[in-house]
């Protein structure tokens, strides 16, 4: 069954191995809080990158009024819970940007509905989320029916074939809003989050490069920016719409073949091996693909990422991988996989006529969609 795309306000891109070293920053939150009977919250530190949230600090309230200051050295997520242990979702916590200077908290009664005012980074990421409640709302609409509809006995593959490109409609919508959100505000913090969401989705570097360089100076001065922008420009030269760097490696006989000499065909890179269960997973879909679309100008070259030449050929023949394959038995050292940064397999790039990619880590159906559409 397919899964809704899940739009999350703090849920963005994984960079792993981000390295703080920003000067650091005074913060000062001062609350105010009517309901009775609470004399003391938990603060808990977050964070954007997939890392464990920090230890939650006792923080006392004496006559409705609470104030919590320290350092930072960057806008993080943070939270404010009535218990030590954290259930982000429920009445009893609100969470929030923090940002350098002065931060008011209002609590009227229950701690989401709290009022949260002077954090600039918290303001353009609660501008961001108010502008994609349609979108959520409408991906719920649509799972809420295909799960209907599955549960009433359609198969999968006709509710695929309904659902599918009503949610990619809904996607592309959000991704123009998200597109056109960076535009117009440079100058947030979220923004620059945004771009690595994009990029996640689109996977064109080469935009989101563009879009990363327009943001305002004092968004890209940090340390996290300086990661996310290595990491943009490192995938850069291998983005959807950008010229398939070339490279030669020998075949199952020895004999070269370059990446270069399948132009005039659209081309599969397709990156893989046979101890990669993944990898062999998915073979069926791309033999699939082959059997459909190679008499109309498509083909696939297989790169593998072994070491022993024996289990590569078996595997060949085994899952009946009747393209051209080659390798350099380097296993992760693979002259091509560097080239193209893969780090993990199965990986995937489609090419146009000219060498240009057009796909990225198209797989199962996506693959058949595409070349539908290419050859339609």
């Amino acid at each position: 069954m397919m899964k809704l795309v899940k739009i999350l306000f703090f849920t963005l891109l994984s960079i792993a191995s981000i390295n703080l070293f920003a000067q650091s920053k005074s913060y000062t939150i001062n609350g105010q809080i009517s309901a009775k009977g609470v004399s003391k919250l938990y603060f808990t530190e977050g964070n954007f990158f997939g890392q464990d949230n920090g230890k939650a600090k006792e923080v006392e309230v004496k006559a409705g009024k609470f104030s919590i200051s320290g350092n930072f050295k960057e806008p993080i997520p943070v939270f404010l819970s009535l218990s030590e242990t954290l259930q982000p979702g429920t009445d009893d916590v609100i969470q929030f940007i923090l940002d350098e200077g002065t931060i008011n908290v209002k609590v009227q009664d229950k701690l989401k509905s709290a009022k949260v005012t002077g954090s600039a980074a918290n303001d353009g990421a609660q501008k961001l989320k108010s502008g994609q409640i349609k979108f959520e709302t409408e991906f719920a609409r649509l799972n809420e029916a295909a799960q209907a509809e599955a549960q009433s006995g359609i198969p999968v593959d006709s509710l695929q074939r309904k659902y599918g490109p009503l949610f990619a409609n809904v996607q592309n919508e959000m991704l123009d809003y998200q597109q056109n959100f960076v535009r117009a505000n440079k100058n947030a913090f979220i923004s620059m989050l945004v771009i690595t969401d994009l990029v996640r989705t689109t996977q064109n570097y080469i935009e989101a490069d563009s879009l990363f360089n327009s943001l305002d100076p004092k968004i890209t001065s940090g340390a996290s920016a300086k990661q996310i922008g290595n990491f943009i420009k490192s995938n850069k030269k291998t983005s959807i719409g950008a010229m398939a760097p070339d490279f030669s490696l020998a075949d199952t006989t020895g004999k070269k073949v370059a990446l270069s000499s399948l132009r005039g065909k659209y081309v599969l890179l397709d990156f893989w091996a046979s101890w990669c269960k993944p990898c062999r997973d998915e073979n069926p879909n791309i033999v699939q693909a082959y059997q459909d679309f190679n008499g109309k100008g498509f083909t696939v070259l297989g790169v593998s990422l072994d070491r022993e030449k024996k289990n590569w050929l078996q595997a060949i023949n085994a899952d009946e991988l009747t393209w051209n394959h080659v390798s350099d038995l380097k296993f992760w050292s693979s002259e091509a996989a560097v080239l193209y940064g893969v780090g993990s397999i199965p990986a995937n790039f489609l090419l146009d006529p000219k060498g240009k990619i057009i796909g990225r880590n198209l797989r199962g159906p996506a693959l058949q969609d595409k070349l539908k559409e290419i050859f339609r």
